[in-house]
């Protein structure tokens, strides 16, 4: 009878481990692949969800950047959505609710009052501010409290459901934690000029917010805006400072504000000798005189246009002192004139009767 090996049992055995062995490596290759998988997935995604958001956020700056103000807070609004402490998005939600607050006009819609459709932006924009103020400090706060100064106003000059000191509240406020903010400053000024404050503190606001350098458009807007037609001693003088500075600054002025500060200050019909004397005695006569010609940069023509070109110069002429000089000048207007009664021929015959007394 043939003797059984001792090691045959231990070989029929071995086939099970080997298998479970493999299932073993083949099971944590599987998972091995749908982890990775599933890590690809969410590469993808999240790959995808970036460019998304970076979509979204392009598109709302383009249209801030557009001055569509409206449509880019609501597209923040659904950034923000996903990820309601995105601090960027929000910083930049915040950067164009101010922008709309400086650049804010309603246009005419039928069916709708202008009041109506301030009263429901200030709505959109207010609520921003007040946020942006909870999470901001310094310069950067004082920038948001004056903007939400303005809104207050716009909320009483245009949407007409807000009365009080609210918004000078927050202009002042603003002044205490940053005194020279540029915010804070021009839209003091500005507010003190419509509502009939201290014309002189007005104008110190102004300068300050001038002298700053920053934000300089919207800055002369409000000091040039606030003095236009602003019937007060003084309005004139500093107007006609502020756009002679303009002027040797090489800074833009658009041509419908010239014409509006040239009737405000040196058209003869309107303006008398006074007022005519307290525009062209603002800075030294020969800046007077450049800076005038620099409103009245040609842009109209004419016979009536060259006499009160001629006019001027008299008036410049005489506040330099050299008055034979400027009695001629006015003499020989005075016969220009003629044929052509007026008050500009009756300030000229004004002026030689003054120079010929003295």
């Amino acid at each position: 009878m043939k003797k059984e090996s001792p090691n045959a049992e231990p070989s029929a055995k071995k086939p099970w481990p080997v298998f479970m062995g493999w299932v073993g490596n083949t099971t944590a290759l599987i998972g091995l692949f749908l982890s990775l998988a599933g890590g690809v997935t969410w590469f993808v995604n999240h790959h995808r969800q970036k460019e998304e958001y970076q979509a979204k956020l392009t598109l709302a700056q383009a249209q801030a950047k557009q001055g569509e103000y409206q449509a880019s807070l609501q597209t923040f609004a659904e950034i923000l959505k996903a990820d309601p402490l995105d601090r960027a998005a929000q910083d930049l939600e915040l950067n164009t609710a101010m922008q709309w607050t400086e650049d804010f006009h309603v246009s005419d819609i039928e069916g709708k009052s202008s009041a109506e459709q301030a009263a429901s932006a200030l709505d959109e924009i207010l609520p921003i501010l007040d946020a942006g103020l909870a999470r901001t400090k310094g310069s950067r706060a004082a920038d948001v409290q004056a903007h939400i100064g303005w809104v207050h106003w716009l909320n009483q000059h245009i949407a007409h459901r807000e009365f009080g000191s609210a918004a000078e509240q927050n202009f002042r406020g603003a002044l205490i934690s940053d005194p020279s903010n540029v915010y804070a400053n021009a839209m003091l000024g500005n507010w003190m000029l419509q509502n009939g404050a201290s014309f002189t503190e007005a104008v110190q606001h102004l300068d300050i917010a001038v002298s700053t350098g920053k934000v300089r458009p919207f800055v002369r807007s409000l000091q040039l805006g606030g003095l236009i037609y602003l019937d007060a001693p003084g309005a004139r003088a500093a107007l006609i400072k502020a756009v002679d500075d303009m002027r040797k600054s090489n800074e833009p002025l658009d041509e419908g504000t010239k014409r509006r500060i040239l009737a405000f200050c040196f058209e003869p019909i309107v303006t008398d000798h006074a007022e005519l004397v307290e525009s062209l005695s603002a800075v030294p006569p020969d800046e007077a005189w450049k800076t005038y010609l620099w409103l009245d940069d040609g842009a109209e023509e004419g016979q009536l246009h060259a006499l009160r070109q001629d006019f001027i110069h008299a008036n410049v002429v005489e506040l330099e002192g050299n008055r034979q000089e400027a009695l001629d000048s006015y003499r020989l207007l005075d016969r220009k004139l003629e044929n052509q009664p007026g008050t500009m021929k009756s300030s000229a015959d004004a002026a030689i009767a003054r120079l010929s007394k003295k």
